[in-house]
């Protein structure tokens, strides 16, 4: 597989092409005005004062794991915890009336869970789009491979060609990463439009990889992409239609060769999901909370996601907390945003945290920036680094684009940022820059790498020593890790999410999902730490035993310390008195389960709440806990 690398690329959910590239077909007046205005729900329902007994119940105050006897909740937060015998007390006297509740022996109260590192808005508009990811619910499909997804492409294009010739095929979440390696194990499967010619020619198909880099097209869509009146400009480097196919192969990456496709697309397509982008967020939310997610941090927010969001507050009770961070790629960006309090004192949805820069790609997407080439084909792939200059595609010293950005960002306004940084390479360039600008780092701003998947013990000793933590996609191990081993990195996975690493340096490390990456779950994210088992390996072999971290350590980093990264620990992560209401109970207790791989991401839980109210439950309501 060819790759073709610009400056200024994306290629991650950290930073969704559709939506850039489209931003002024989508978020449009005219769409905005089409949205549903109705409000879903009628009042703000009223909380009731009640106490919890009985089961393991965890606050988590200040990170530590010791159970309490009883927690009261009233008028939507903690109120105390201790005894059962201080809380009635306490209750009694103060919210006397008050209602009480028994959880089973087992069930397990926690604060609710935190995804510190998600993409809301653009996850919600590709699910508009055939989805053809490797995963069933949190596990891996067995039979992922090009001949299942070949069968579920050629039957949505056969009905889509029968209701509509116009329409295209549109799909998302394709990954050759996690299909079967070929070639000995040493090489991904090449997606490009021979081989989806094969598959289909009854309509135009478009699919969008998952490390979102590539738009994959068949002739058929090539053509349109070709023909289409406002891409004569664009495609004016080839000299007819098939030196644009021989060249491309129906490959089409980064902006550059993205923008012309995207552009193609019937309007009526883009503007559906577009549309629909409210059902999908709350099928989001909704999920979220089946998996005890009370709270979520967006890290690559823009004016017309936040836009969106809100008017989807506006007419839905909401049941997740939002958190967010401020795309910031260019000293352009950054001077349209406006300054935020660092920390954020009043709590409300979609307060801002942090800025955000994205300076790579992924690694399963051969896209993350490397000191060392890719093992796997294209040959000579070090990956991609956003700020390289056209005349240096392969910098070995932070770029001055960057540089000038991190001056601007840490040292003169010294607000908090958080880099997107996976190859080895990039995280190095981050803690260089870091090491540059931070001006004090006792001064407790918490600045973050973003996955910094692939590092080093110096690495982390840099990061310790500025201030700076780690928040992991620990899917790379669980989900791709065999792949990485395999085909991609060899000894160098073994680089990977140095969790342990980072804690026993003493540092806060938080473990996220980058949805829709991979799925939403706190629970899997905590197993996949513990136990570092290769989901894709017959096997099931560990990539880095020494890595594996405690229940303990994994279950704060999903809660206490996952708050403290968002600078939302004065409202939630914890159940300390004062902080909000919002919590889970789970069927049993992560921390004594003693065969976490495959089980511990199927902890039933049993409800979640949020401000005092039960958002989520599998079990009927019961009378005075409604």
């Amino acid at each position: 597989m060819e790759h073709h690398h610009h400056h200024g690329c994306t290629h991650c959910a950290c930073s969704n092409p559709i939506l850039k590239i489209l931003k002024d077909e989508l978020f449009t007046p005219e769409n905005f005005a089409k949205l549903p205005k109705q409000k879903t729900f009628k009042k703000e329902e009223q909380t009731q004062p009640f106490m919890v007994t009985g089961g393991i119940i965890r606050p988590m105050i200040n990170g530590a794991v010791e159970s309490v006897g009883a927690i009261g909740f009233a008028e939507g937060v903690v109120v105390k915890t201790g005894t059962k015998e201080e809380v009635a007390a306490f209750m009694n006297d103060t919210y006397p009336g008050y209602t009480s509740r028994v959880l089973e022996e087992g069930q397990t109260l926690l604060p609710g869970l935190i995804e510190p590192h998600i993409h809301l808005v653009p996850t919600a508009m590709l699910m508009g789009w055939t989805n053809l990811d490797a995963f069933e619910g949190q596990v891996l499909k067995p039979d992922y491979n090009i001949d299942t997804l070949g069968k579920t492409i050629a039957k949505e294009a056969e009905k889509l060609a029968g209701l509509d010739p116009s329409l295209w095929f549109l799909g998302s979440g394709l990954d050759p990463a996690l299909m079967p390696l070929l070639k000995n194990n040493k090489e991904l499967l090449t997606i490009d439009i021979d081989l989806l010619d094969s598959i289909t020619t009854d309509a135009p198909v478009c699919i969008i990889a998952a490390s979102m880099h590539t738009l994959y097209v068949n002739t058929k869509a090539l053509w349109l992409i070709w023909n289409f009146p406002d891409n004569i400009d664009l495609l004016n480097t080839y000299s007819s239609f098939n030196d644009y196919k021989e060249k491309t192969k129906g490959q089409l990456q980064e902006s550059a060769g993205m923008t012309p496709a995207l552009k193609a697309i019937p309007p009526s397509q883009k503007a559906d999901f577009f549309l629909k982008s409210f059902i999908y967020l709350k099928q989001i939310f909704d999920t979220a909370n089946s998996r005890g997610v009370t709270f979520m941090h967006d890290a690559g927010m823009n004016k017309g996601q936040q836009e969106i969001l809100e008017a989807y507050l506006a007419v839905n009770k909401g049941t997740v907390r939002i958190g967010a961070a401020e795309v910031c790629n260019s000293m352009d960006d950054l001077s349209k945003i406006k300054d935020f309090p660092v920390p954020p004192i009043v709590y409300k949805d979609i307060y801002k945290s942090h800025v955000k820069v994205i300076t790579d790609g992924s690694n399963q997407g051969l896209t993350g920036y490397q000191s060392d080439p890719y093992l796997c084909n294209p040959a000579n792939n070090y990956g991609v680094y956003n700020f390289a200059d056209k005349y240096d595609d392969k910098p070995l010293i932070p770029p001055k684009d960057f540089r000038q950005l991190m001056k601007e960002i840490v040292s003169v306004k010294q607000w908090p940022v958080m880099i997107h940084a996976n190859g080895d390479r990039a995280v190095q360039f981050a803690i260089d820059a870091f090491k540059e600008f931070i001006p004090d780092p006792s001064s407790g701003v918490r600045h973050r790498i973003e996955h910094c998947s692939l590092a080093t013990q110096q690495n982390l000793i840099d990061m310790k020593n500025l201030g700076v933590s780690p928040s992991f996609l620990i899917g790379h191990v669980g989900y791709w890790g065999y792949a990485f081993q395999e085909a991609i990195f060899g000894e160098r996975s073994n680089m990977l999410d140095l969790c342990n690493s980072a804690l026993q340096q003493g540092m806060r490390i938080t473990l996220h999902s980058d949805n829709s990456v991979s799925p939403l779950g706190p629970l899997r994210m905590m197993e996949q730490s513990i136990t570092r088992k290769m989901e894709a390996d017959d096997e099931a072999g560990v990539l880095n035993g020494a890595e594996c971290i405690t229940h303990e350590q994994a279950l704060k980093a999903i809660t206490y310390d996952a708050a403290w990264q968002c600078y939302a620990e004065q409202w939630t992560g914890s159940l300390k008195a004062g902080n909000f209401a919002d919590f889970v109970v789970l069927a049993q207790d992560p921390l004594t389960m003693k065969n976490p791989f495959m089980n511990m991401r199927n902890i039933e839980v049993v409800e979640t709440w949020v401000a005092g109210l039960k958002v989520y439950s599998t079990v009927l309501e019961e009378a005075g806990m409604a």
